[in-house]
C-alpha cells in the first residue's frame, strides 16, 4: 500500500526513512512543494528519480512544505499519468492531492486508476474523501496550505514532525538500518 508524506517547512523525513518508503512502495513517486511564491510537482514512475531529486536539493526541501507521495500500483499500471499527486481543482481552490489504499467504490471508472477516479468524483462534489472508507487523502494548495482529508500519524522526521499515510514501511527502515551497520 502507498504512502502519503507531508512536512511543513522546517521538517523532512530522514533519508533512511526515504529509502524505505520507496523500497516498500516501489511503483512511482512524486512531490509536490510551495516555493513561497508558487506550487511545483515532479513526478515519475521510477522512484529513484524523485528520491533523487529530494536527495540531492535535502536542504531546500526541509525548508518548503510538500507533499510526497511512494506508489504501489494496485489499480493501474505503472505509468506516470497513475503517479500521484495529481492536479485538482475545487471549489475556486487548485492544488495536488494524493491518496493512500484502494477506492474500492472507484475501481471502473473513467481512469485505470481508483485514485484518479476518486479524485475526480470528489471535484465534482459526487465523493467524500474524509470518512476513511476510500483510503487516506492530503494535499497542497496553491498558496502551500497542507491538508488532511482524512486521519494519518505523527513521526519523528529528520527535522521536525513528519505526517504519514502508514507505518508499513517502517519495518524496512529498521532492516535497513541493520543491514548498513
Amino acid at each position: 500500500m502507498c504512502v502519503i508524506v507531508t512536512a511543513e517547512a522546517g521538517s523532512i523525513p530522514t533519508i533512511s526513512q526515504l529509502v524505505a518508503m520507496s523500497a516498500v512502495n516501489a511503483d512511482g513517486a512524486g512531490i509536490a512543494w510551495f516555493d513561497g511564491t508558487e506550487l511545483h510537482r515532479f513526478r515519475n514512475r521510477f522512484n529513484g528519480r524523485t528520491f533523487d531529486l529530494i536527495v540531492d536539493h535535502y536542504d531546500y526541501f526541509r525548508s518548503v512544505p510538500f507533499l510526497l507521495h511512494f506508489r504501489r500500483a494496485t489499480n493501474g499500471g505503472k505509468r506516470e499519468c497513475n503517479t500521484h499527486p495529481f492536479r485538482y481543482e475545487k471549489d475556486g481552490e487548485r492544488g495536488y492531492i494524493a491518496h493512500n489504499g484502494v477506492a474500492l467504490d472507484y475501481v471502473h471508472g473513467r481512469y485505470a486508476s481508483d485514485s484518479r477516479n476518486i479524485i475526480s468524483a470528489w471535484q465534482d462534489g459526487e465523493a467524500d474523501l474524509s470518512d476513511g472508507t476510500q483510503g487516506k487523502f492530503a494535499s497542497i494548495s496553491d498558496s502551500g496550505v497542507i491538508r488532511w482529508q482524512s486521519e494519518h500519524e505523527d513521526v519523528a522526521g529528520a527535522v521536525g514532525s513528519i505526517m504519514v499515510s502508514n507505518h508499513r514501511w517502517a519495518d524496512a527502515s529498521d532492516l535497513i538500518l541493520r543491514k548498513a551497520a
